[in-house]
């Protein structure tokens, strides 16, 4: 009895057996485009994730960069409240025409000493200059002031100084009015303006 029932559908598939290949082509082409489809699906995926994960990358060097910054401006803040300024004012005892020199800044300043000129004999060794003169006490305190005999002829001088930091400060001045006080101060090899 099997074999009645087999030899009609073997009839029929021999019959139509350009339809059925026509149907099987057909779903194989249907399956190979739902593949084309995954297959573009996933790379839309992989593309997403591999731009959200260039953005998570950004994200975490601009992080770095902006954690980088905020230790600069902190240290800068630090040293800020630790570091000496000297400013120059003129001399406040009656008959005197000398300056004096003041610690502004909320740190020790010491090692001071002074010069005629600019501040480039600090910055070019090799250069031969007027005589770099020590001040006595060569430490001034927050608040501290001293007396500086600068000589009518010198229109410009430099007063030299360190901080906790030891880097290296000046303060120029131009005794003829014609320029504000500098204040100068050496950040890893280079010079940096204050003012």
């Amino acid at each position: 009895m099997s074999g009645s029932y087999t030899a009609p559908v073997w009839n029929w598939l021999i019959t139509n057996s350009a339809a059925v290949q026509a149907v099987a082509s057909a779903v194989s082409g249907l399956l190979s485009l739902a593949a084309i489809v995954v297959l573009l699906i996933t790379w839309g995926a992989i593309k997403r994730q591999a731009k959200a994960a260039e953005d998570q990358t950004k994200a975490a060097t601009d992080a770095a960069e902006a954690a980088r910054k905020q230790g600069e401006l902190l240290s800068a803040q630090l040293e800020q409240s630790t570091a000496p300024l000297l400013v120059v004012e003129p001399d406040d005892r009656q008959g005197y025409k000398n300056y004096k020199v003041l610690n502004r800044g909320p740190g020790v300043a010491f090692q001071i000493f002074y010069w005629q000129g600019e501040l480039e004999l600090a910055l070019d060794p090799a250069r031969k200059g007027n005589p770099i003169t020590p001040v006595r006490p060569s430490t001034l305190g927050p608040g501290s002031f001293i007396y500086l005999p600068i000589p009518p002829a010198w229109t410009v001088f430099t007063i030299r100084y360190k901080g906790a930091d030891r880097e290296e400060r000046w303060t120029v001045v131009h005794r003829d009015g014609t320029e504000d006080q500098h204040h100068w101060v050496r950040k890893l090899g280079q010079v940096i303006s204050l003012t």
